[in-house]
């Protein structure tokens, strides 16, 4: 069962005590701001394996790109630590953990970082940004600027039903999910410059994956599916020799998506593949999204437009405040017990399958 965690600062101690205790290498990048009780903040890596520019194969696994999603990942990671199995690696191979991408998301219990900017939103060309003509008709109701907010007030679902029924499933996924630019202080704003997170993501990037020549990426996530079950989302081209991971590691779990077909401007996919063909030194590219649900998308539309209009609108430390982070980190950390049992046992069969192809040479 993934362990229960009261927040960043907990977690981030064991999973570093954790990964010392195992051999790793670990690195640290302090982030500018501090946590609620005054606490640094930091994103972590902890390397397993070949060391660094001695690597053929990189598998990075990261979690906390969306904040307060960084409970399940983090555990994850210390449970993959427990196992033993990044002390048994293939010669030539190495594993990257990248501990809470958004440390001030996962401290603060959002899913955005201290900017307002959805991580997974924010790798793009910043010359030639996403175009999103559909947001300001939600605007109004997505991003409310009333003095108060009744946080069981499901009136705007109402709204974004009858938007979602004019204008059909592409064009409200789109809208609703594919980040916007033009709105700093809405939901789903992707940024107007490279965020923090991503900077000290490439920075992990080009560090890590030096003299490699193959790399696989697996990003964990919760929040979108069917309650406790594990979808592994990869986004690739038909033809590319990736795609056919998913399929051939994830036969249970897969869900397949080519980039004609993507909203997605996050670190995968786009992120990761645009960075390494930047240049021709750096390695190939595998990579999977890997996603646990928990309840029913209208739950969370309520509670990502409470933290919004929280965080710009009422005060972060007040009651209502702490309840609104209590209904954040409730939706993507269920605390029933069957679903963290359920998100260990998958997570930790997922992470093996990839590392079980990783050692048969799959990815080349």
């Amino acid at each position: 069962m993934i362990p229960e965690l009261d927040d960043h600062r907990t977690a981030r101690q064991a999973f570093l005590a954790a990964a010392e205790t195992a051999g790793a290498t670990l690195d640290t990048h302090p982030h500018p701001l501090l946590g609620p009780a005054g606490e640094p903040l930091s994103t972590d890596t902890a390397r397993f394996g070949a060391p660094i520019g001695e690597a053929d194969t990189i598998v990075l696994i990261s979690s906390g790109l969306h904040g307060v999603e960084g409970h399940a990942g983090s555990g994850l990671q210390r449970l993959l630590i427990a196992t033993g199995r990044l002390q048994q690696l293939p010669a030539g191979v190495a594993v990257v953990l990248l501990h809470a991408v958004n440390p001030y998301g996962f401290a603060w219990s959002r899913r955005v970082d201290h900017e307002n900017i959805d991580v997974n939103r924010n790798f793009v060309d910043y010359g030639d940004l996403p175009d999103n003509p559909w947001y300001a008709d939600v605007d109004r109701f997505l991003n409310p600027t009333t003095p108060d907010l009744d946080l069981d007030d499901t009136e705007f679902l109402a709204d974004l039903l009858a938007f979602w029924q004019e204008h059909g499933d592409s064009v409200a996924f789109q809208t609703l999910s594919g980040g916007q630019y033009d709105h700093p202080h809405g939901v789903q704003f992707g940024g107007r410059h490279a965020s923090w997170s991503r900077c000290t993501v490439e920075q992990v990037w080009a560090t890590h994956l030096a003299g490699a020549a193959h790399a696989v990426a697996l990003d964990i996530h919760t929040g979108l599916g069917p309650l406790g079950r594990l979808t592994v989302f990869q986004t690739a081209d038909d033809h590319e020799p990736a795609a056919a991971l998913g399929t051939a590691w994830f036969p249970s779990w897969c869900y397949r998506s080519d980039r004609t077909r993507s909203v997605d401007h996050g670190l995968l996919g786009v992120g990761f593949d645009a960075w390494a063909a930047l240049d021709p030194d750096r390695p190939s590219v595998a990579t999977s999204v890997v996603e646990f649900g928990t309840y029913e998308p209208t739950g969370g539309a309520t509670v990502f437009r409470a933290d919004n209009w929280l965080h710009h609108h009422g005060d972060p430390t007040s009651a209502l405040g702490a309840e609104v982070r209590s209904r954040m980190r409730d939706f993507f950390f269920v605390a029933d017990p069957a679903w963290r049992t359920d998100v260990a046992d998958q997570g930790l069969a997922a992470l093996h399958a990839a590392l079980d192809g990783v050692a048969r040479g799959d990815h080349r």
